[in-house]
């Protein structure tokens, strides 16, 4: 679409959208109260105080709050004639604005509400050649004047504030001064969830227009009724001094319920994290409906034309053969276990399952038979081609539909949850965990060839790290590695390639290098197939505390689940018969919680089963994508979740993050 009429469209938006209720920001003053800001704006107190429930105690000088004005009253400032015309003044006060593709000067003026050459006039490059994407312009804001008096000329007292990568509402509301509620207010079409680049309309508050963004170095929590620094020191781990020092308005105002907090990184008590939000952690079993039904669809590719139902030894031969199909088998198992429990809990569910076959031909006739149009949700296919099939036959209902092993080739349609996180998704996270632990390790780097992107991005992140550079890509000495090796600090080695006879190579010589005194851990940030290879040693890597990210974490043999599917089927459970009953469990807990799955990936945050955790979050293309992962690490023989520490630099975590 043309972004000049993105940005029409865009206009046109925020027009209806602020015509029903228009909206004021008065700061207050001295001596002032709610009901003397009322009669000033001809507007009840109940109306200021449903936009602004943290005044309900009363107001205090220097806050900013805002007004409702009707549609039929124009708000008045004391001693300005209203039939005065204002012309613009010299501004101090500007707003960063990061030029997008195709953007114009015009459609940027259009937006801001100033001229073309008002914005030339504070960049004056802008006069010799065209604007370019990504530059960073200056937005005047200014004040009109007359007879000395100033009012706000910018959508009536609100100024425009573009979303930054990763910023929620939370951040928003508390840099400039008012609650989530009352940001609501002022734009209620926004999403829980908000997208790099939209557009909120704000309270101006001086100095914001040049604060830097800093999205990833706090988190941000709302006050609770009756919440007091005693409290909020036992649920989240922070001192009223810390409190104070982050909110310097507390300090003077002291806690009041609906008032958002910033917080260190590192303060996150018992709660989860969502968005930025620090909110209390949330149970979908809890929170069932159990008088509503839901359909849930299952498919996958059994194949059953091709099994021989009378000769019992040839379809054994097929599933030693067939790694499709045996996966299948296995995680439809896990299904079932999952589908039992939710009924034993009293869920009212029905469940259809399909064979997807071998081919495209079967999964077009059944996305066209129509026998999937009355599935809340869907399960499968597995393989991309087929996925895409059924997903763009479903979309026009918005049916959800899950992929339960695919993080590429998916066609991301609004309908589609990628249930696998996405493989610079698993490697941001290890290099985050690496930017958070490894600042005081003796760190090494060896990659190959086609890892020299990372291995300049680690460099860049650990600027003393020493690198080794494989021979012919095929392998290292040891006497390359001894000589980088510290006994006075942990040697951290990363290792990025996905070559099986370098790898084997690899974790050799560096077991051979770990001692008594030299002691080492292994890391890459992202396991690839070549370590599943017989021929890189799990005592080697065990040896070395190998860390890596991973889309699931090996679960104890004991757990309830395991025990109850081993009596079942006489086997301990697999990893995809694992992720069949997580992955099926999570989708009927969300059905039974809300039908809207896009309003309950925005509600709910992170939930974790056996071996699997889930976290949607829109993408940018489309569809959603499950943020949700481990760092794990072997120990003695086993794969445990990597300790993280507890004291991380926030500076250095929010420098990484993308």
């Amino acid at each position: 679409m043309n972004l000049n009429r993105v940005i029409f469209i865009l206009a046109v938006f925020f027009c209806v959208s602020m015509q029903a209720q228009k909206f004021e920001t008065h700061a207050v003053k001295e001596g002032e109260t709610l009901e003397s800001i009322a009669k000033k704006y001809q507007v009840t107190p109940y109306a200021i105080l449903k936009l602004n429930p943290e005044v309900k105690n009363g107001v205090k000088a220097h806050t900013i709050v805002v007004i409702p004005v009707s549609d039929k009253q124009t708000p008045t400032q004391p001693g300005v004639n209203q039939n005065i015309e204002y012309t613009t003044t010299e501004t101090t006060n500007f707003i960063e604005h990061k030029a997008k593709r195709k953007e114009t000067l015009y459609s940027i003026s259009k937006e801001y509400n100033v001229s073309v050459d008002d914005i030339k006039r504070y960049n004056k490059e802008l006069y010799s050649r065209q604007l370019k994407k990504n530059e960073i312009i200056k937005i005047p804001v200014y004040a009109t004047s007359a007879t000395g008096n100033t009012i706000p000329s910018v959508k009536e007292g609100l100024v425009p504030h573009i979303v930054a990568p990763k910023e929620g509402p939370w951040r928003v509301a508390y840099e400039h001064g008012i609650t989530v509620d009352s940001l609501k207010a002022i734009n209620p079409t926004m999403q829980e969830v908000l997208k790099e680049g939209d557009t909120l309309w704000v309270p101006f508050v001086a100095g914001n227009e040049k604060k830097p963004v800093e999205v990833d170095a706090y988190n941000y929590y709302t006050v609770l009724p009756k919440e007091g620094f005693y409290r909020l020191k036992v649920k989240l781990g922070v001192t009223q001094e810390e409190i104070e020092a982050l909110n310097p308005k507390v300090k003077t105002d002291g806690l009041k319920a609906g008032m958002v907090l910033k917080l260190p990184k590192n303060k996150t008590g018992a709660l989860t994290v969502n968005n930025g939000q620090l909110i209390e952690k949330f149970s979908l079993l809890d929170s069932i409906n159990y008088a509503e039904k839901s359909t849930l669809a299952i498919i996958l590719p059994f194949k059953l034309d091709e099994l021989n139902f009378e000769d019992i030894e040839s379809n054994k031969e097929k599933l030693k053969k067939d790694r499709l199909l045996s996966v299948s088998l296995d995680f439809y198992t896990g299904a079932l276990m999952a589908i039992d429990s939710v009924k034993k809990l009293g869920l009212s569910l029905d469940v259809n399952v399909f064979d997807s076959g071998a081919n495209e031909t079967k999964v077009s006739q059944l996305a066209s038979s129509g026998k999937l149009a009355n599935a809340d949700a869907i399960v499968g296919p597995i393989l991309p081609s087929t996925f895409n099939r059924v997903s763009s036959a479903v979309r026009s209902q918005n049916t959800p539909i899950f992929a339960p092993f695919s993080n590429k080739g998916l066609d991301m349609y609004s309908n589609v949850y990628q249930t696998l996180p996405p493989d610079d998704l698993l490697r941001q996270k290890m290099i985050d965990f690496i930017a958070v632990n490894g600042f005081n390790k003796n760190v090494i780097i060896i990659a190959d060839a086609k890892n020299s992107a990372i291995k300049s991005k680690l460099q860049a992140l650990v600027p003393g790290a020493k690198t080794i550079t494989p021979i012919n890509d095929k392998f290292i000495r040891l006497d390359e590695i001894n000589p980088f090796l510290s006994s006075e600090k942990e040697n951290w080695v990363i290792v990025e390639t996905n070559s099986i006879p370098l790898l084997t190579n690899i974790t050799g010589v560096v077991n051979s290098a770990q001692t008594e005194a030299y002691k080492i851990t292994l890391l890459t940030t992202l396991k690839g197939d070549a370590y599943d290879s017989d021929n890189i040693s799990n005592m080697h890597l065990s040896k070395l505390h190998f860390h890596f990210p991973t889309i699931d974490k090996l679960a104890d043999v004991n757990t309830s689940f395991s025990k109850k599917f081993e009596a079942k089927y006489g086997t301990t459970p697999n990893r995809y018969a694992t992720r069949g009953f997580d992955l099926t469990m999570d989708v009927i807990l969300r059905l039974a919680y809300n039908k809207n799955l896009d309003y309950v990936s925005a509600k709910v945050s992170e939930t974790e089963y056996v071996e699997n955790k889930f976290d949607y979050k829109k993408a940018t293309t489309g569809g959603y994508i499950n943020k949700a992962l481990y760092i794990v690490q072997y120990d003695n023989l086993q794969i445990k979740e990597a300790k993280n520490d507890a004291n991380l630099n926030s500076n250095i975590l929010g420098s990484t993050s993308n």
